[in-house]
């Protein structure tokens, strides 16, 4: 439903605007805030307070909707139609197969290459700055020589 400002809503319905300012203020219309800071109200709700707008057979905010005897009937119409749909068929025709495909390589073991430079470099990192090596070789140095 269309939200207008409090003004032209009173406008709307033939009301001062201090009678729908005093209507939210006690709570018997809920308004809302736009983007400029103006408080207004949905039409839905000024109908259920007051009903339809007085002198209105049709709401003039209202878009009208096409029926389907007021579309153009044009040849190229449905053949663009019919290319897009094909179109369409197609993308999920290869989605599937890729999907399947990917499926398929999750499945698989992991390259035998990969897991020999995942333990090599898994060693690496275990002593990047070469400390568990210099502590082992105190170690030995300090084992072989005679107590002070």
């Amino acid at each position: 439903m269309p939200q207008l400002t409090i003004g032209r809503m009173a406008k709307l319905y033939g009301l001062h605007r201090s009678t729908l300012y005093e209507a939210v203020a006690k709570g018997r219309v809920t308004a809302a805030i736009n983007g400029k800071g103006q408080k207004i109200l949905d039409l839905s709700e000024m109908i259920r307070v007051y009903g339809e707008p007085p002198g209105q057979k049709s709401f003039p905010l209202q878009k009208p909707t096409l029926q389907n005897d007021t579309l153009p009937d044009t040849p190229n119409v449905l053949e663009k139609f019919d290319a897009l749909l094909e179109i369409v068929r197609e993308q999920r025709d290869e989605l599937r197969q890729l999907r399947e495909e990917v499926a398929q390589l999750r499945r698989l073991p992991p390259p035998s290459d990969a897991i020999e430079k995942t333990a090599t470099t898994h060693h690496k990192n275990e002593d990047p700055h070469g400390f568990r090596s210099l502590v082992q070789a105190i170690r030995d140095h300090t084992d072989g020589s005679p107590d002070r």
